[in-house]
């Protein structure tokens, strides 16, 4: 393998105005499902838009635009598993556009399928903290996501308060385009602490295709890589589920937010039911470095079959982009997609462009994917055979 600048895509500064672009380009996905690369802050606005998008999730809605009547067919923006924030003293919660950024840095490792987010901030008390950010959607287990956060307390001792949710409360309204279309294609169903008090569960279900979709976030608070004791509460809300932990941190002190997430959904195989499943799971998962150490893994060997090196004079950026363009392939359909019924979306499993319809956009990469992983390319003719008819 080549230099690691040829395996980043890097965005130095924050510039809200091209959020939307970066959390589509550092996308996370498996080939199961998918999230846009959003603040774990963040919230749906004009600046940020945080999605998790199901492989072949859709679901059909009635809408009145202009003055008639049109059923429209969308990829279902899921539940929200990112949130995840912060507070000193009982003062605000920390949201990126609140706060004064003295560094901003956003890495996604393509060779590793890793998404770094690094950056200083100081607060309106004057605190600084350091953040660094790590992220994946599991090659390895496609039910599976890990979220790392670690704040440094640069000049600050005081009560720390991490809250970590789940969300339900989401919509489809990525696209400008779409808007006057019906976007609420979701009901929450359950939301729920977990014996145990460090894990949280939301069970939901799209509204005509009736898929339910479990969602279960298990977050720890790490001191030199040991548990930190600290107090939790739960907080139900009508459609989300978050857990408040509350520490003490001193100055120069390091703390590490660990949250892993399982999804499942009524459509999988080998298990007795979504919710339950999701359940059990999450407590049977290891932590954050060993879910990673498989993850790097499995993207090792994706790329051991489908990289591609170019001749010389070829430049090293050049290579870049290509990795960027097969990257995105393989986490929009990979091995874990030979068994979904799903086919190859126009834009991809990471945002609501073209409502995440299936035109003929196989054409052009079947070649690619045949003379590497040919069953890939059977699958994917497979969901075309099924719908003849139609």
């Amino acid at each position: 393998m080549k230099d690691r600048a040829d395996w980043t895509l890097e965005f130095v500064g924050y510039v809200p105005e091209k959020e939307g672009l970066r959390e589509s380009l550092c996308a996370l996905g498996n080939g199961y499902f998918a999230t846009r690369a959003a603040c774990p802050d963040a919230r749906a606005d004009e600046v940020h838009y945080p999605g998790t998008y199901i492989a072949g999730g859709y679901d059909r809605a009635w809408s009145v635009v202009e003055g008639r009547e049109v059923e429209n067919e969308d990829l279902v923006n899921l539940p929200n598993w990112l949130p995840l924030t912060f507070r000193v003293d009982g003062g605000p919660w920390f949201h990126i556009d609140d706060v004064e950024l003295l560094d901003y840095r956003q890495t996604l490792d393509l060779r590793e399928g890793v998404l770094h987010r690094d950056y200083t901030f100081r607060d309106e008390k004057g605190r600084t903290t350091r953040v660094r950010e790590r992220r994946f959607v599991s090659m390895a287990d496609m039910h599976v996501a890990g979220l790392e956060v670690e704040l440094t307390a640069k000049d600050w001792s005081g009560n720390l308060e991490v809250r970590s949710g789940i969300d339900g409360g989401v919509v489809n309204a990525g696209v400008a385009r779409y808007r006057a279309l019906e976007g609420r294609h979701i009901d929450v169903i359950e939301r729920a602490a977990l014996e145990g008090g460090d894990a949280i569960f939301l069970r939901c279900r799209t509204r005509q295709s009736l898929i339910q979709i479990a969602m279960a976030a298990r977050t720890r608070l790490m001191r030199d890589g040991k548990l930190v004791d600290a107090d939790e509460e739960t907080i139900l809300t009508h459609d989300r589920v978050d857990q408040e932990i509350d520490v003490k941190v001193d100055v120069g002190t390091t703390l590490t937010v660990e949250k892993i997430v399982v999804l499942y959904t009524s459509r999988d195989v080998a298990i007795s039911e979504a919710g339950l499943e999701a359940r059990t799971r999450i407590r049977a998962l290891p932590g954050f470095e060993a879910l990673l150490h498989a993850h790097r893994r499995a993207w090792r060997h994706l790329w051991d079959d489908f990289d591609i090196e170019l001749c010389e004079p070829a430049s090293p950026d050049t290579e870049k982009k290509l990795r960027v363009h097969i990257y995105h392939l393989l986490q929009t359909a990979s091995h874990h997609s030979f068994d979904l019924d799903v086919g190859m979306p126009a834009r991809g499993w990471n945002g609501e462009a073209y409502r995440g319809h299936i035109f003929w956009d196989e054409l052009f990469i079947f070649p690619f994917f045949s003379l590497r992983m040919p069953t890939l390319t059977r699958a994917l003719l497979r969901y075309r055979y099924r719908r003849l008819d139609k």
